[in-house]
């Protein structure tokens, strides 16, 4: 009987699910790294807005327009969350259209070499019943050659 390492349907479905995952995994990492880059720009620019408020707040020398400078801040930075909202539900939304693709093109092949697998292992399973049935009449044909008429040892 063949080894199961030289199965070519077995070889062909691991490759499909491996392929698969792969590519998941390569979408899910770009996803990842897209979310990274985009708290990065977030954090970047919320320090350059706190260090713009902090330079105008060291230069102030009136204590009116220093109360005046957080009030003036919470508009950049309002508008810097409503970008990265923005930017975020976009990544969000990409990610999920990229893995639903891959998951799209990937499934119906993945289906196909496990029905493949599958024929293969019960015809296989087939194949072997019938040998082994084989295999038992033969011994079954020698055992009663030993016996005699009578179903009794004969004298050796």
């Amino acid at each position: 009987m063949n080894s199961l390492a030289h199965n070519p349907a077995l070889k062909s479905h691991v490759d499909t699910q491996l392929s698969f995952f792969n590519e998941l995994a390569q979408r899910s990492l770009d996803s990842a790294r897209k979310l990274g880059e985009l708290n990065l720009q977030l954090g970047r620019q919320l320090l350059e807005t706190t260090l713009d408020a902090g330079r105008q707040l060291a230069a102030c020398t009136d204590p009116f327009q220093a109360g005046a400078i957080p009030m003036r801040l919470a508009e950049p930075v309002a508008r810097h969350l409503r970008g990265y909202q923005q930017a975020l539900v976009g990544v969000v939304a990409g990610a999920q259209a990229e893995l639903t693709h891959a998951a799209e093109t990937h499934i119906p092949e993945a289906g196909r070499s496990a029905q493949a697998l599958a024929d293969d292992f019960a015809r296989r399973s087939a194949e072997a019943g019938k040998a082994f049935a084989s295999y038992q009449r033969a011994a079954a044909d020698v055992a009663g050659a030993a016996r005699g008429p009578n179903g009794q040892q004969e004298p050796g």
